[in-house]
C-alpha cells in the first residue's frame, strides 16, 4: 500500500485535490476520463479508475417449477425494467411448448432483448442491443398513442367498427416501448456515466418514467373505449364533439412535453413562457375531463356502454393532465439549473 498526502485547494466553496501523476498514467486516464468515488460507511472515499468501474450485464437466475410458472412474465419484465444483461430461466422438467411460446412472445415485446440459447429444461435471454436512446423511444410511444387514439375518434365519427379491433393490436407497441423506457431510467440512475453517454439528467429519469407509464395508461383506456363502442349503433353527437377536442388536447400535451430536449433545451429567459403554456395545456386537458365526467353523469343508466366510453375518454383526458403537469416540472426544473 502506498500512502501520499495532498494540500487540499480550493475554488470558491468547493475543495479539490490533485490526483498523482504516475497514478494517472498508470491507468491511462486523460481529462476526458471518468473515476468513480465511492464513500465508505465511516465516510472515507475511494477512488476507483475506470478499469474497475465498467462491470459486465447484471445477469439473474431463476429457478422456475410448478409454483412460481405463473410468474415468469412479472420475472421477466421486472428484470428488464431494472437493467439486467441477461435472464436464465431454469425449469424443474421439460419445458412444455405453450410455456416455451409465451417466453418467446414476451421476449419480442422487450426492445433489445432476444433468446440466445434454449434447452429441455432452461432458456438464457440476453440484451443484443447496441445504441439507446430515451427520446426516441418515448416520441415512438407518444406517436402510437396518438394514432389509437385519433383511429378511436374516427371510428366514433364514421361508424366504421370493422377497423376498431385493428386498434387494440396497438397496444403491444405501446407496452414495449414503457419497458425500454424505464428500462433505460433505472440504468441511468444506477450508472451517471452511463445516463450523461444517452443524454439522460436524473431529473429526466423520473419525468420520463412517469409520461411513459401515463401514456400506457392511455392506451390501456383507448383499447377498453373501443370494446364499449363495438357494443354501440348510435352516439351521441356532443360525446363525438368533446372526443374530438380530446385529441386536440393530447396533441397539445405532446408538444408541451417535448419543448425541452437537454441537448438542446430553451433559452432560460423564455422559461416562465414556457411554464404558462404547459399551464394553460394543463388547464384546457382538465376542461376536457370535466366536459367528459357531465356527459357521463347525464346519460341513463339503460345507456351503460356509452356511459363506459365517456369514462374511458374521461380518464384518458386525467392522464394528459398528469402528463401535462410532468411537463411544467421538466420546464420548471430545467430553467433552474441553466
Amino acid at each position: 500500500m502506498v500512502i501520499t498526502t495532498r494540500k487540499l485547494n480550493q475554488v470558491r466553496n468547493s475543495f479539490y485535490v490533485y490526483l498523482p501523476r504516475n497514478w494517472c498514467d498508470r491507468f491511462k486516464l486523460s481529462k476526458d476520463s471518468e473515476v468513480k468515488i465511492e464513500q465508505s460507511a465511516d465516510g472515507i472515499l475511494k477512488i476507483i479508475p475506470p478499469q474497475f468501474v465498467t462491470q459486465g450485464p447484471q445477469r439473474a437466475k431463476f429457478i422456475i417449477d410448478e409454483e412460481n410458472k405463473e410468474s415468469i412474465v412479472n420475472l421477466l419484465i421486472g428484470s428488464y425494467i431494472v437493467g439486467t444483461g441477461e435472464i436464465e430461466l431454469e425449469f424443474g422438467s421439460d419445458l412444455d411448448i405453450s410455456t416455451r411460446e409465451e417466453v418467446s412472445q414476451w421476449v419480442r415485446r422487450l426492445p433489445g432483448f432476444e433468446i440466445l440459447d434454449e434447452h429441455s429444461q432452461s432458456i438464457i435471454i440476453s440484451d443484443t442491443s447496441e445504441k439507446q436512446g430515451v427520446f426516441p423511444i418515448l416520441r415512438r410511444q407518444f406517436s402510437t398513442a396518438k394514432y389509437m387514439l385519433t383511429s378511436l375518434v374516427d371510428t366514433m365519427k364514421t361508424g366504421k367498427h370493422k377497423e376498431a379491433e385493428r386498434i387494440i393490436d396497438r397496444d403491444e407497441d405501446v407496452d414495449r416501448h414503457r419497458y425500454f423506457v424505464e428500462r433505460l431510467c433505472h440504468l441511468s440512475l444506477q450508472n451517471p456515466a452511463y445516463a450523461r453517454r444517452i443524454q439522460i439528467a436524473p431529473p429526466d429519469a423520473l419525468h420520463f418514467s412517469l409520461a411513459t407509464k401515463y401514456v400506457e395508461r392511455i392506451a390501456d383506456h383507448i383499447c377498453e373505449a373501443i370494446l364499449q363502442l363495438l357494443r354501440l349503433e348510435k352516439i351521441n353527437a356532443k360525446l363525438v364533439k368533446t372526443a374530438e377536442k380530446l385529441v386536440e388536447v393530447y396533441i397539445e400535451t405532446t408538444s408541451i412535453f417535448f419543448r425541452i430536449e437537454r441537448s438542446k433545451g430553451i433559452d432560460k429567459r423564455n422559461t416562465a413562457e414556457e411554464a404558462k403554456k404547459a399551464f394553460t395545456c394543463h388547464q384546457h386537458t382538465k376542461d376536457v375531463s370535466e366536459e367528459l365526467d357531465r356527459i357521463g353523469g347525464s346519460y341513463e343508466k339503460s345507456a351503460s356502454s356509452e356511459t363506459l366510453l365517456a369514462l374511458h375518454l374521461g380518464r384518458i383526458s386525467s392522464y394528459c393532465e398528469d402528463i401535462a403537469e410532468v411537463a411544467m416540472n421538466r420546464i420548471i426544473e430545467f430553467g433552474f439549473n441553466q
